[in-house]
This record gives C-alpha cells, structure tokens and sequence, in this order.
C-alpha cells in the first residue's frame, strides 16, 4: 500500500535566488507500486537547468524518499542540447549558469532503470509584476489577518497563467497558487494569496518575498488539480495524481517559467 501522503522537496541551486530554495509537494497516492517523481524547471534567471528524480515508497517503509541516481538526462531547446550532470544524490543539472529564453521550447528527456520519460514546456513572456502590498482580510473563524497581495496588470488576450509563491522570512510556505484570465483578462490584478483553511499566518514585522511565475497551460493545470487534491481532501472530485506534461506512468511536471520577485515588510 502507498503512503497517502507523499511529499517532493525541488530545491534550486542558486542561494541568491531565495524564494527557489525549496519546492514542497504534497501529492496523495492512489497508485499500488512505486513510481519515480521528476520534477524540473528551466527559468529566465542566471542559473543551472535542473532537475530532481526521487522515488515514492510504500506504506511500511521509513517516511523518506529515496533519491534515484544514475539516470541519463538533456534538456534541449530545438538548437541545443544540455546534458544534466548528476551533482547529489537525484540532483541533475547543467554545467553551466545560463537563462532560459521567452518563447522557446524546451524538452526533457529522462532514461531511467530501462524508462524513458519526456516532458515539453514554453517559456511564455513574463507579465510586469508592478508591486505588493498589504492589506486587511476577515478570517472565517471570525477575527482579522495581514493579506499579501501582488498587483500586475494582465494583458489583452485570453491564455495567460500565473503561479505566486511566498516566502516569510526566509521560509517557504507550502501553498499553492495558480491564477488564469479567464475572468480577468486585460484587467489590473489585486488578489490576495489567501485561501479558505490556509495556514498562512502574517505579523506585523515579517519580511516577505513574493516570486511570481509566468507558466504555461499544461503547469497551470497540473497545480490547480494538486492544490484541489490536497485542499478538498479525499471526497474532492479532482483525481489525486494530478496530470502532467511527462511522458509516461510517472509524478511531477516540467516548466519553462519566468521570474519575477517583489518585497515586503509587514507593518
């Protein structure tokens, strides 16, 4: 039997790009075997492609995730191709600090114990993220909370995808948030990154960095689908392995994102 909760640590490799640190996954498992976790990302930052393959394990075993060595990994951009060298235990990247480019393609190719796994992901041209504020929200127990809110303008034309991330001093929080213009489109954007039952809890005091993500369709849904998994709980109608653009039996996602980051100091 599979442990129903299953956690992904993706960590980034440039320490100047704090709020990268550490990407926390929860994923419930509804499968009856084990199966490799790839995740990876290729951003228009200075910093190595990367990529992470773990392995999930059963309900009995210790609640770690074996990172899996060994594997064959390149990303290529139509023009080039990257081999990704294994630096640390399930940690492939590039040799060299180089930024991805808006508007071109990437693919990941994974060969791995006689697998092979492949993704595809678009780099999509970044939206300005103008600034963050703060403002005042009403909890749902009763009382007041510290929002965070990002400010952006999305623009004219449907098929726009953001993810937001939040880090308070110098931590990660774990939520997820994905937005699209469905909606929106063409409109000034000032939505809080607050959501019913979060354990998001900002003082006054607490420095905050918000990074936004530009990402593309296939990223976007496989988050939306992750966050109603792991927020509706097993009676939620979304699947628990949510789908992804890998290639294969296999967990997690490929994305080629731009980032932007904002701060803020809570008063």
């Amino acid at each position: 039997m599979i442990n129903p909760i299953k956690t992904v640590i993706f960590s980034a490799f440039a320490a100047l790009l704090l709020v990268s640190c550490e990407e926390v996954i929860e994923i419930d498992l509804d499968e009856t075997e084990a199966k490799f976790v790839i995740t990876g990302a290729v951003t228009d930052q200075l910093e190595p492609f990367r990529v992470r393959i773990e392995k999930t394990v059963n309900f009995d075993q210790p609640n770690n995730y074996p990172a899996v060595s060994g594997a064959l990994v390149t990303i290529s951009d139509g023009a080039q191709t990257f081999d990704l060298t294994e630096t640390a235990p399930g940690i492939y990247q590039t040799t060299q600090i180089q930024a991805g480019e808006v508007g071109k393609t990437y693919n990941l190719r994974v060969e791995v114990e006689g697998q092979v796994f492949e993704a595809q992901s678009t780099m999509p041209a970044p939206v300005p993220f103008d600034t963050i504020k703060q403002d005042i929200g009403t909890q749902p127990g009763g009382g007041t909370t510290i929002l965070v809110v990002p400010i952006y303008v999305d623009p004219l034309g449907f098929g726009n995808y953001y993810r937001f991330v939040q880090t308070t001093n110098g931590q990660k929080l774990n939520n997820i948030f994905v937005f699209d213009d469905r909606n929106n489109d063409g409109i000034r954007i000032t939505r809080p990154l607050f959501a019913p039952g979060s354990d998001i809890e900002n003082t006054v005091g607490d420095t905050v960095l918000v990074e936004m993500q530009t990402i593309d369709r296939a990223t976007y849904k496989y988050f939306f689908a992750l966050d109603a998994s792991t927020s509706n709980g097993p009676n939620s109608s979304v699947p628990a392995n949510p789908e992804n653009n890998l290639s294969g039996d296999v967990l997690g996602y490929f994305s080629a994102h731009t980032v932007q980051r904002r701060t803020l100091i809570l008063k």
